[in-house]
């Protein structure tokens, strides 16, 4: 149980997203695949999140610090929100071309790299 990294966290990010995009008219510059991934990142972008700050897990020595070497939680993120994706119970992008996959991860990735507030 997260205080603030929960749904509700998951439900506002997502809802302030979609609102600033329609009223930037950012989404109408946007294909499909590019709204859901942007979407789709605010969804995912705090997946798993356990409350404490990428710092604190380093020096915590927490497992998923080691396996990467910098904007640890992000990272982290992204992982779980591909293995779930692409995971044979969902198969959410199974549809996709390899290049159209690669564009997807990557906007998806980038998107919720860019949360790292600490860089």
């Amino acid at each position: 149980d997260n205080a603030y990294h929960n749904f509700c966290h998951v439900f506002d990010v997502t809802q302030t997203l979609s609102v600033m995009a329609r009223r930037t008219g950012t989404l109408d510059r946007l294909n499909a695949w590019e709204r859901f991934a942007l979407l789709a990142a605010a969804l995912c972008h705090d997946l798993e999140h356990p409350g404490v700050t990428s710092v604190f897990m380093d020096k915590a020595g927490a497992t998923v610090a080691g396996a990467f070497k910098d904007t640890v939680l992000e990272k982290h993120h992204v992982l779980r929100a591909f293995e779930v994706m692409v995971g044979q119970d969902i198969g959410l992008l199974s549809g996709l071309s390899s290049d159209s996959y690669w564009d997807f991860r990557n906007t998806v990735a980038g998107c919720i790299l860019a949360t790292d507030f600490a860089k």
